[in-house]
């Protein structure tokens, strides 16, 4: 799907920022159906784990292992902070929509404006920047979630061909039909596996849909690419909160989402760990990497342990 998506943007022209854009929509396909789906099955507190679990885990195995693999990530600071600038931003208000402090209309009218104005300064050409503010005028052009670049469509294309484009209906089906059997077979073996719903959506589902992700940070850890391997994690974050939580928010209310404000600490606590640790230095070192995935790892013990 991510690969139809970029050519899509290919064939018509699209900068660097907006195919980077589709290709992390094609890439966070599995998790915003899986936590939707389960939110439709009457499954809401499945639905907001596979969410906030998938966030979690994105930062532990795409930044963490990552760091790990790659004995370290070279790190910009500017867009990092903008990166994470933006994803706090938008994990706050989902929290605070969670907590009943803000209603659903309320924080999609300031997150989803927010969100739009990012891509857009992202998907602008890097020479359009030159007069803005020093942070905006150093971004790269291809900052967003998946570079697209040649050797990310493999097999090699020079891109004559519109056949991902065609198989894109194809794809989506795909993407929707595996997610609605793989919530629905997680529910039903819920009673044999003696594991919570809890449990399911903020470990078991949350892991499974985020491996794509996975693979593509690995990529750009071995190829020494750790500001796309940090905004991979941010921007794929934010996607998630902004199609698996805020906007079914506005059509069927919060209750789904009730009893889930405890993960929002744990996602902060690690976001900061994750957004603070490469800052003095400009790098996320191995060890920096294995603190993370050591505090992820206590939450899904403790989530497996029913505290």
């Amino acid at each position: 799907m991510a690969r139809g998506l970029t050519r899509l943007g290919t064939k018509l022209g699209f900068s660097e920022g907006l195919l980077g854009l589709l290709a992390a929509l094609g890439a966070d396909s599995p998790e915003l159906s899986a936590a939707v789906i389960a939110i439709l099955a009457g499954a809401g507190d499945v639905g907001v784990g596979v969410v906030v679990g998938s966030n979690l885990f994105n930062l532990a195995a795409l930044i963490g292992l990552s760091a790990i693999v790659a004995g370290g990530v070279r790190v910009r600071r500017g867009p990092l902070v903008l990166d994470a600038a933006v994803g706090l931003a938008v994990m706050l208000a989902a929290a605070s929509m969670v907590a009943g402090l803000a209603s659903p209309t309320s924080v999609a009218v300031i997150v989803l404006p927010l969100s739009a104005a990012y891509a857009i300064v992202l998907a602008l050409p890097r020479r359009w920047l030159a007069g803005v503010h020093p942070l905006l005028a150093g971004l790269p052009e291809n900052l967003i979630e998946v570079p697209y670049e040649v050797t990310h469509d493999q097999p090699m294309a020079t891109h004559a061909s519109w056949r991902p484009v065609l198989l894109l209906p194809v794809a989506l089906a795909g993407v929707i039909g595996g997610s609605y059997a793989m919530v629905h077979a997680a529910l039903a073996s819920e009673p044999w596996l003696h594991l919570s719903r809890a449990v399911l959506g903020t470990v078991v589902l949350a892991a499974l849909t985020s491996l794509p992700n996975l693979w593509v940070a690995l990529h750009f850890a071995r190829t020494n690419r750790g500001t796309a391997l940090m905004s991979a994690a941010m921007n794929s974050n934010t996607i998630n909160l902004l199609g698996g939580l805020v906007i079914p928010a506005l059509f069927i209310g919060t209750g789904f989402a009730r009893g889930s404000l405890a993960y929002f600490g744990w996602l902060l606590d690690l976001t900061l760990l994750a957004v603070l640790a490469p800052l003095p230095h400009r790098r996320l070192s191995r060890t920096a990497g294995v603190a993370i995935i050591a505090v992820y790892l206590i939450f899904a013990g403790l989530r497996v342990a029913g505290v």
